[in-house]
């Protein structure tokens, strides 16, 4: 009992190096393709070449988004003064909108950048040995846990848990995912009518377009803002607020899914 339990720690100690040096080894050839993506052309065989090419096309399309972001700021600041002020959060609304879908498309297009850039680390090492000292480093080291493992547990098989305790992490693992699942389906689509529900509460029992009902809300009777603006600016208000809370929260919503499957993308 005492020598399996033993196995076991080491067994999860080797299973956590070997994902630290998995992790080190997808590094080193992002960085490594990444430094043969920017370097110099030629002498390259032809999968390489391609594959710098399509890399190139992928930043050019990146800069043109960043640019597209900059153009709708600029076209934003302009607006801003040349509009009615009533007609202002439409503006800020618009450009909000637009700017998150250019950051979401950034992102996506960053993020589908390691892949590519790991996969020309691994055509250089194999076209190039002596390249990539970092890589060959983590590959020896790798090696050395695979051994180690191998010999700790070659009286227990593949693994020294039980197999109840690894169907038990298997599914509990399942269970986690689907919670975190229809929490993300049942909270995050309903957060922007709930913030735009917020905000147009919070202007009705804030402002007024009657001087006769904020004198009676000031003294307790009836209900309603206490604050009085005129018609249109309340009408205004009650109309683009609401909207430009709900596009706000959606894009906050937005990232946060962006940050959870980057996280869940990780090595």
């Amino acid at each position: 009992m005492l020598s399996r339990l033993n196995a076991q720690l080491h067994e999860i100690r080797l299973d956590l190096q070997a994902h630290w040096l998995r992790r080190q080894e997808r590094e080193a050839l992002r960085r490594l393709g990444e430094a043969v993506a920017v370097g110099p052309a030629g002498g390259e065989c032809e999968p390489v070449a391609t594959l710098v090419a399509e890399l190139a096309a992928r930043r050019q399309r990146l800069d043109e988004l960043t640019a597209e972001a900059a153009a709708s700021l600029e076209a934003d600041r302009s607006d801003l003064d040349a509009v009615a002020p009533w007609m202002r959060p439409a503006v800020i609304a618009r450009g909000v909108s637009a700017r998150a879908v250019l950051r979401h498309r950034r992102g996506l297009g960053e993020r589908a950048l390691g892949p590519r850039y790991e996969a020309l680390g691994a055509l250089v090492v194999s076209d190039r040995p002596r390249d990539g000292a970092d890589v060959h480093a983590a590959r020896a080291s790798l090696a050395r846990l695979r051994r180690e493992r191998e010999h700790r547990l070659a009286s227990f098989g593949e693994t020294a848990h039980p197999a109840w305790a690894r169907h038990a992490a298997v599914e509990s693992a399942s269970l986690t995912r689907a919670i975190l699942g229809q929490l993300r389906a049942a909270l995050l689509p309903k957060a922007p009518a709930l913030a735009g529900m917020a905000v147009g509460w919070w202007i009705a029992n804030t402002y007024t377009d009657s001087h006769v009902r904020s004198a009676l809300r000031s003294v307790g009777i009836g209900s309603g803002g206490t604050h009085v603006v005129s018609g249109s600016t309340f009408k205004a208000m009650s109309f683009w607020l609401p909207l430009l809370a709900a596009a706000v929260c959606a894009y906050l919503g937005e990232r946060i899914v962006r940050y959870y499957r980057a996280r869940r993308a990780r090595p």
